[in-house]
């Protein structure tokens, strides 16, 4: 049975605590951020506030500091309020959709709760379960957890990832970056690999994924490798090939 969702706070509370900065966040894309909410059991995401999109993109391993491009900033003030547009009205109608042709074991990558809530001043947002390992730390990333892994580690993780992946492709799941995929880490030497930011939306004048599901294996067969080359996720190190021309 889904697990309910924590209604203690009400739309316009969760608004002030975002907007009182009281709030802890998580992460931050280049669209959104996402911030846990009391209690440790569930987080928000939603649109970047005025002050995020002002930092633009932040710089990391693999991103250089810069601000946000136009188009993007434009995309936000348009989409943020308009429950067709914006990506977590989105992103959570397709949520539902997967839950009812998804075989379980594959709905189990996805979030187990989602909700989509409509805040005063943020716009809608989705409200959904917060991953932690089982020890109560914060999840990582697939490539960190293999960067630090053994070799017999880095098979098992390889072995989940492929097998995630042709799931994925099998039932055309448009899911395009492989970067966010988590390991969750479930005690005694178990884990999870898990999927908390999808795109169930192009933004293409026509969606063809859509209307062709081989389109949509294709995009991400092609991403997977890329992927992969990107951060060496072979089992044999002879493969590895990091920053492919296809990057």
């Amino acid at each position: 049975m889904e697990p309910a969702i924590d209604d203690n706070f009400t739309p316009e509370q969760i608004d002030a605590m975002l907007a009182e900065g009281s709030l802890e966040r998580l992460g931050m894309g280049s669209r959104r951020a996402c911030y846990a909410l009391p209690g440790g059991r569930f987080c928000v995401k939603c649109y970047r506030s005025d002050e995020e999109i002002e930092i633009g993109r932040q710089k990391t391993a693999h991103t250089t500091q810069k601000p946000l491009r136009k188009t993007v900033r434009r995309e936000i003030a348009r989409s943020r309020h308009s429950e067709r547009l914006n990506t977590s009205c989105q992103e959570f109608r397709y949520w539902r959709s997967l839950g009812k042709r998804l075989p379980a074991g594959l709905m189990a990558a996805f979030p187990s709760t989602m909700r989509a809530v409509r805040l005063p001043r943020r716009g809608w947002c989705v409200i959904e379960e917060r991953l932690s390992n089982a020890d109560g730390s914060p999840v990582r990333t697939f490539h960190e957890e293999w960067l630090e892994a053994d070799s017999a580690a880095r098979a098992k993780l390889l072995a989940a990832l492929e097998s995630l992946a042709a799931g994925l492709e099998r039932h055309a799941v448009m899911f395009y970056d492989p970067q966010n995929i988590l390991v969750q880490r479930c005690g005694n030497g178990r884990f999870r690999l898990r999927i908390t930011d999808f795109e169930p939306a192009q933004r293409t004048l026509f969606a063809i994924d859509r209307v062709l599901p081989l389109f949509a294996r294709l995009k991400l067969r092609r991403r997977m490798l890329r992927y992969r080359r990107m951060f060496g996720l072979f089992e044999n190190p002879a493969r590895r090939q990091i920053g492919g021309a296809d990057r």
